[in-house]
């Protein structure tokens, strides 16, 4: 029985995960779109940065903070 269980998580999780997989944007290839999407996420990091700071905000507060930043479109 504790067996069965473990195959139904382990299940689960797989599919949860190729769920994610499926979601994400295609990566760039060439050197140029790399290079872009390179810029895009720095700006996007020290957009985030700033804001932070202006909210004088600092550890746990600070990197929630930007974890969700990050996310925002």
């Amino acid at each position: 029985m504790r067996t069965v269980g473990m195959i139904v998580v382990a299940s689960l999780a797989l599919a949860g995960t190729q769920a994610g997989f499926a979601q994400s944007a295609a990566k760039p290839k060439s050197p140029g779109e790399i290079a872009a999407a390179s810029e895009e996420k720095a700006e996007k990091n020290e957009a985030c940065r700033e804001k932070a700071k202006e909210q004088k905000l600092h550890g746990t507060k600070r990197f929630k903070f930007m974890k969700d930043c990050k996310k925002q479109p």
